[in-house]
């Protein structure tokens, strides 16, 4: 009897310290990560993958976000966040699911997937973005090992280079000239949309 009689009583004290301190997110915070990633990135070939670390009990973010390029130049940009969990919410993760065709993803697929990426693209001498390492951190604790999922990189067998709204024509001629080198003739494709940035965002509806 005394032992269900304490138990009861630690329930309550631990209901109010959590209430007395702002709420849930002081207590138990189960959730150490999650992901988002589209529905349509090995058809597309681009698209977000957003990978998020929840610390501090709850309360803060730590995301990396990445524009990942599946066909060719793996992660094409890379952005690190931290934050506090509803600017998250809003910020992040609602402004990406609300934007773009994204699903809950598996955290450690997630993971896998945006590393793999990435050194499809060093293989074809394709750094990937310069603030990648930093967008990582939110990769701490997640382990790959624990994901089953398999992808090939690339479209149709081959390295495919199209040109996004954040590349010059010159960065697009030298990609593709990196690609010849690299890759021999033949072995390679690309889409090339001559003329402004904002010529080509209007013609992809970005």
């Amino acid at each position: 009897m005394f032992h269900w009689l304490y138990w009861l009583y630690w329930l309550f004290v631990s209901d109010m310290f959590g209430r007395m301190n702002d709420g849930p997110v002081l207590r138990a915070y189960p959730l150490t990560h999650e992901a988002l990633w589209p529905t349509d990135l090995f058809n597309q070939g681009l698209g977000w993958v957003v990978i998020a670390r929840f610390k501090s009990a709850g309360r803060r973010v730590e995301a990396g976000i990445f524009l990942l390029d599946v066909f060719c130049l793996g992660a094409k940009l890379a952005v690190y966040e931290d934050c506090d969990v509803g600017d998250y919410r809003q910020r992040i993760r609602d402004h990406y699911k609300s934007s773009f065709p994204m699903v809950s993803a598996d955290p450690c697929c997630a993971r896998k997937l945006v590393e793999q990426a990435v050194e499809y693209a060093r293989g074809l001498g394709f750094a990937p973005h310069p603030d990648y390492k930093q967008a990582a951190r939110a990769f701490r604790e997640l382990r790959t090992e624990q994901c089953a999922a398999q992808w090939t990189f690339g479209h149709q067998g081959k390295p495919f280079y199209r040109r996004g709204p954040r590349e010059t024509e010159d960065q697009a001629r030298r990609i593709v000239g990196h690609l010849e080198q690299h890759c021999g003739p033949g072995n390679y494709d690309y889409l090339v949309m001559l003329g402004a940035a904002e010529d080509i965002n209007r013609a992809l509806g970005y």
